[in-house]
């Protein structure tokens, strides 16, 4: 590992292990196991859900859970995870993944915003075009944003198998 790279307590015995893994080609090191939130924290504001909710969150971050993943096509999802984080104060060791999904370049970046309030961060560690959604041009305001430093990553996805050959020739191209 570089001797500049900052890691928690014991990462690198964990990388080796397994228990980490390598962001791409980075230095970033995620915990092996992450957090999605598609239809589980999309809970509304049912306060029995929403406490259910930030004990899993919590139990998660606590047993060493770092990656927390959402999108604004998950419902409540993003609101429920930011009331969580912020109950925990927002712990250091997460990292926030979300996604823009919306068929505007232009709304894009208020789309973004909005993810940011509902997680009560004031940036993203990953950001990633969802289900392809108009890639070209989000993708292009994700490498802005990251260029200036306002986001560490940019990633784009898919869950549609029949999109599986244009996701693995967006990555090769960009």
């Amino acid at each position: 590992l570089p001797a500049t790279l900052s890691l928690p307590v014991g990462a690198a015995q964990a990388e080796a292990s397994g228990d980490f893994r390598r962001l791409g080609s980075t230095t970033t090191l995620l915990p092996v196991v992450g957090l999605g939130s598609w239809i589980t924290f999309n809970v509304g504001n049912d306060p029995d859900l929403l406490r259910q909710s930030a004990d899993v969150i919590t139990a998660f971050v606590e047993q060493g859970g770092g990656m927390i993943d959402s999108s604004p096509m998950y419902g409540s999802s993003q609101d429920t995870i930011g009331a969580a984080l912020k109950g925990l104060g927002h712990p250091s060791n997460v990292y926030h993944a979300d996604k823009v999904w919306i068929s505007s370049t232009d709304a894009g970046p208020g789309q973004i915003a909005t993810s940011e309030r509902k997680w009560q961060i004031d940036k993203f560690d990953l950001l990633q075009v969802h289900n392809l959604r108009n890639w070209q041009g989000h993708l292009e305001t994700l490498l802005e944003m990251k260029a200036q430093g306002r986001l560490s990553h940019v990633g784009i996805s898919t869950s549609h198998g029949r999109r599986h050959r244009d996701l693995e020739a967006i990555m090769r191209d960009h």
